[in-house]
């Protein structure tokens, strides 16, 4: 189970395994292009996936998915918080952007 051609999830999971691993890309069972729909094909029994773990909180409480941590795999995702230049942010968005613009 794979998102859909040219979801930056997929490209970054396809480069650590062809970079750290040293696997070739093996087309997948299914492309989605939500995580949701991911989701709900892995409950259905179609095929594994690779998912963030903030994305399968409650189904993992719930005991609808199951997660096998994946190791010998360095997957920390960078994320940029973006906004536009000059506009002044107020409530939730000026909080990101304080934890954004944190030194280190």
């Amino acid at each position: 189970m794979a998102r859909e051609p040219g979801s930056g999830t997929r490209r970054y999971l396809e480069e650590a395994l062809g970079a750290q691993a040293g696997l070739e890309r093996v087309p997948p069972v299914a492309e989605l292009s939500s995580t949701t729909a991911i989701k709900a094909a892995v409950a259905a029994g179609i095929g594994p996936a690779v998912l963030s773990s903030l994305a399968v909180t409650q189904e993992l409480a719930a005991g609808t998915l199951r997660a096998v941590p994946v190791t010998g795999l360095e997957l920390t995702r960078r994320l940029l918080a973006v906004w536009p230049d000059g506009r002044q942010l107020t409530g939730a968005a000026a909080g990101l952007r304080a934890i954004a613009s944190r030194p280190g």
